[in-house]
């Protein structure tokens, strides 16, 4: 069984693959009966990523060309069940019965646009609807506890930004956003270390939003993106979606190894850096000051650019006076527009809240919100408002310091049940912020097999697979330790651990 497939072609590696496939199965070079190869041997073969087989093999199943049995493989089916499942079988009913229509379903995988087929789809589904369960121990869900915003902190604050004069009319925003927030949100920046106006500040419906429209204005198929080998999973899934070519750096305890990017820049030529610098999702991990330094110094030199994802960096737990010992973003060490910045208040306020911000060079927030009118005009007004509340007199400041005393409390509780219940094959990460726990796993230990095991017995977590650029990460897990409440870190942890002993 032999493949050509052209890497320098538009059309998508899994629609050549197909192609090739059916080729075969109509000329009869795959006769009826015939057994495919498992999907991570094939695609082991071609050098793709098994997504690529996993598409093709499901666009042939919709054509009805062939099917998969449990336990046995993929086969080719008979050319009679190839030609019912194209054409409509018409039976000749008696005459006083009416005739049944046939139903024939629409071919999803072929009618779903390239954009949306290069989506990687991840078990965040069933894990969604486990976490729905009332004694769900809940280490996965990428968000605070709702039991950790105040009602009266949203209500105060809500009630007065309807009741503000600004507010009557609703007046439409422009699509950078109303130019008093803009301006709060600056003053803001500069207590992170980061000098800008408001003609640097856009703000956003969440962070997300951002790492979208930057894509739009930047990438196009086939430039390289380089990220950290383990990242945000929706960043690689608009990578995808882009079709950039996504390449992973190493990181070891203390991120991104700057000292390898030359290296990967002079090869791929990368159009951006895409990397989560400050307690990185899922790793926990916080780039020291000499790496930032380094990592910018590369940018330039190759004139590429960094979009730096800080949706963590204001929940620092070092101390009382840790202001001073903060480690500055990156865009507060560059001033040439290198680095696009991009922050949310949905990790320190509430999930609910969809917005964020982007600072960058105006030439990018021009660019950015030419994009954006083909997408949602402008931020919500009623949410620009309630930011505009909670950045006015010191509220969100003040909010933040509650968070980060209970924060650094489950964190502590987390590593100190890592410590008593995991066995000594087993690592992790401590990190200085955020809210994630990296955790390695002993030696032929497979992650999704204690997710498996976990779930039934009430606790949930987000498999290392889903974060790894090739997919390919089954030896770690992240745990979120804000999520769940206190009383309940220990006897969750303790369960992943005596789970992970007994395998």
């Amino acid at each position: 069984m032999q493949f050509t497939l052209n890497r320098r072609s538009t059309v998508p590696m899994y629609r050549q693959l197909a192609a090739e496939l059916r080729e075969q199965i109509v000329s009869g070079a795959m006769a009826e009966g015939y057994r495919l190869p498992p999907e991570r041997e094939l695609a082991s073969r071609l050098e793709v990523n098994r997504t690529t087989v996993l598409q093709a093999y499901q666009q042939l199943k919709d054509e009805g060309l062939i099917a998969s049995k449990v336990g046995k493989g993929t086969f080719v089916l008979p050319l009679q069940h190839i030609e019912t499942a194209r054409i409509p079988v018409v039976r000749h009913e008696p005459i006083d019965e009416e005739p049944k229509p046939s139903v024939v379903r629409p071919p999803w995988s072929v009618l779903f646009s390239d954009y949306s087929n290069r989506f990687t789809y991840h078990d965040i589904a069933s894990a969604e609807r486990a976490q729905r369960g009332d004694t769900i121990i809940d280490f996965a869900t990428g968000s605070p506890n709702p039991a950790d915003i105040p009602d009266d902190l949203l209500r105060s604050v809500s009630i007065e930004a309807f009741e503000s004069r600004e507010f009557d009319g609703q007046p439409e925003s422009p699509i950078e956003g109303f130019d008093e927030l803009r301006a709060l949100l600056a003053e803001h920046m500069s207590t992170r270390g980061v000098q800008c106006d408001v003609r640097n500040v856009m703000v956003l419906s969440g962070s997300e939003q951002g790492i979208d429209l930057i894509v739009r204005a930047f990438v196009n198929p086939g430039d390289c993106v380089l990220v950290e080998q383990s990242t945000f999973f929706p960043a690689l899934q608009t990578f995808r979606s882009a079709d950039a070519r996504i390449i992973g750096v190493p990181v070891d305890e203390h991120g991104m190894r700057t000292d390898l990017l030359d290296g990967y820049c002079a090869r791929f030529r990368p159009k951006l850096i895409y990397t989560v610098p400050t307690f990185q999702n899922p790793t926990g991990t916080t780039l020291p000051p000499e790496r930032r330094s380094e990592l910018i110094d590369v940018a330039r030199r190759y004139q590429c650019l960094i979009v730096e994802d800080d949706a963590y960096g204001d929940l620092w737990y070092g101390g009382e006076s840790s202001d001073a010992h903060r480690t500055i973003p990156l865009k507060g060490m560059e001033n040439a527009g290198y680095v696009m910045y991009l922050s949310t208040f949905s990790k320190t306020v509430t999930s609910g809240l969809r917005t964020g911000w982007v600072v960058a060079d105006p030439h990018v927030i021009n660019r950015l919100a030419a994009l954006r009118r083909m997408v949602d005009q402008h931020t919500s007004t009623s949410s620009q408002r309630i930011c505009l509340e909670l950045l006015k007199e010191g509220r969100v400041a003040e909010h933040l310091r509650g968070l980060i005393k209970a924060y650094r409390i489950r964190r502590d509780a987390a590593i100190a049940a890592l410590e008593r219940y995991a066995p000594d094959e087993v690592y992790w990460t401590v990190p200085a912020g955020g809210y994630y726990i990296w955790v390695s796993l002993p030696d032929g230990v497979r992650s999704l097999d204690v997710l498996e095991s976990c779930r039934s017995q009430g606790v949930t977590f987000m498999p290392g697979s889903v974060f790894d650029v090739d997919e390919m990460d089954d030896s770690h897990i992240r745990l979120n330790f804000v999520r769940p409440d206190a009383a309940d870190i220990d006897t969750g942890i303790r369960i992943i651990g005596e789970t992970i002993a007994q395998m």
